[in-house]
């Protein structure tokens, strides 16, 4: 008896959020976008450049993910800080430029991912020919 009561209410539940996921959907405004240049997926080869604590200095191969003149999404196995300064060199077309980290997004195996941004735009440094 206790199984099906449990299944009852699991159906309730489910039936429930359906309801109130499709108010939501019903509902939704499409907020404009802020960004001041488009992003686009790059896939990129860099090099990073930094101090991972106190004068321990790092250099890392990886590569840019969505990137646009600001900066971008880079992925990372050593450990930063927002505010923290990196020097990025982009291996296709060696430009260098100086970029903070702004926050973390999320990580995955042994991998965080890293919003970059740089101190002004800089349309030329992503290699944009491919795409």
């Amino acid at each position: 008896m206790s199984r099906i009561w449990d299944r009852l209410q699991d159906i309730e539940r489910h039936q429930n959020r359906s309801n109130f996921t499709e108010g939501v959907q019903n509902n939704f405004v499409p907020v404009p976008e802020r960004r001041s240049s488009e992003r686009f997926w790059a896939y990129e080869p860099i090099l990073v450049y930094g101090h991972a604590g106190a004068d321990s200095p790092f250099h890392e191969g990886t590569e840019a993910l969505h990137v646009n003149a600001r900066g971008g999404l880079i992925t990372l196995s050593t450990a930063v800080d927002p505010g923290q300064i990196l020097l990025l060199i982009n291996k296709v077309n060696l430009k260098e430029q100086k970029c903070s980290v702004l926050r973390e997004k999320s990580t995955y195996l042994k991998r965080t991912a890293i919003i970059v941004e740089f101190p002004q735009p800089v349309p030329d440094f992503w290699d944009a020919t491919g795409y």
